[in-house]
């Protein structure tokens, strides 16, 4: 399969999201109902930060600069338009998005934050120009449509601090029971499906494997593959037979992945190893565990991060490099 994703291991940009979002919207409608009260903003003398407690623990630990902020966030125009709330898009299960407090500018959100405990829920007035041009760093400066705005207001809830090494562990943590989990899963299947296959030293399973040829296929060798591609549970989440056009070619009326062989093709490392174990007229079926597979990302609706995949795989036709 070819890897075209990226792997999405860290944690969401809060700043990222605000860019897209903010360069997208129009100006908003005035509102209809009754506007609520104007909320009243402090001016921070040595940050510059404009902030407004709805909640504040006085004794609390403030968070500090360059740790990790778990908060729930919602921004709106001075005239009370919501253009992102974390809890409805954009945050996690628990609609919280995750941040590194780092200055962009004097007055910036994160300096903002700064000034909260754990629990506390403020608000924040931005600067328009700087939060586009300092921390945005857009190209150009502010969207035409974004000009209207002198400032941005930011509501915040502070859920969680932790320091890099915190974040880390947490992190290491959460995949170690994943692999554990997948681990056993696999174990699973081979005992159900009567697999007495053991890992190759790259943990790809080869499950079956018929054919009669001698040659396997080299470097630069045109290769010529048809594929059904499953979960564990047997659902088919691709298939080389519902691929007629490029670049996928007609080989004995069967529409068929072609591929130069390398060790370098953009493949999945699975497929790499794979067919570098196979000859012409090969069928084989394969397990890849997620690690050789698509590993921490989704690839598609039934590819969920952490997948260990089933491969039934044929090379129909190999036309050798020319020497």
């Amino acid at each position: 399969m070819m890897n075209k994703l990226s792997p999405v291991f860290a944690l969401l940009g809060c700043m990222a999201i605000a860019t897209t979002t903010l360069a997208q919207t129009k100006p908003a409608a005035k509102a209809t109902t009754k506007a609520p009260a104007k909320l009243t903003f402090t001016k921070d003398p040595v940050t510059g930060v404009e902030y407004h407690f709805y909640k504040h623990d006085k004794k609390g630990k403030l968070a500090m600069m360059d740790e990790y902020a778990t908060v729930s966030l919602q921004y709106e125009t001075e005239g009370d338009s919501i253009i992102f709330n974390s809890y409805k898009k954009g945050g996690d299960s628990l609609g919280h998005i995750h941040m590194v407090l780092k200055k962009s500018f004097n007055g910036c959100l994160e300096q903002g934050i700064a000034m909260m405990a754990v629990g506390d829920s403020a608000a924040f007035r931005i600067n328009t120009d700087s939060l586009f041009i300092k921390a945005f760093h857009i190209r150009g400066g502010v969207p035409p449509q974004m000009k209207v705005y002198k400032n941005f207001v930011f509501k915040i809830k502070l859920a969680k601090l932790q320091t890099e090494q915190e974040v880390k562990e947490e992190q290491q943590k959460a995949q170690d029971g994943v692999r554990l989990k997948e681990k056993s899963s696999i174990a699973k299947y081979l005992k159900d499906s009567n697999y007495n296959a053991k890992p190759t030293a790259d943990s790809l399973f080869i499950l079956k494997q018929v054919g009669t040829s001698t040659r396997l296929i080299q470097t630069g060798d045109s290769v010529f593959v048809t594929y059904v591609g499953k979960l564990l549970d047997g659902r088919v989440f691709d298939q080389s037979a519902n691929h007629p056009g490029a670049p996928f070619v007609m080989v004995n009326g069967q529409p068929t992945l072609a591929m130069v062989y390398s060790q370098s093709m953009p493949l999945i490392h699975a497929w790499v190893e794979a067919i570098g174990m196979m000859h012409e007229g090969d069928k084989v079926t394969i397990l890849a565990p997620s690690a050789i597979a698509y590993g921490a990302r989704s690839a598609g609706p039934l590819i969920a991060p952490y997948s260990p995949l089933v491969f039934d795989m044929q090379v129909l036709k190999v036309v050798p490099a020319k020497q």
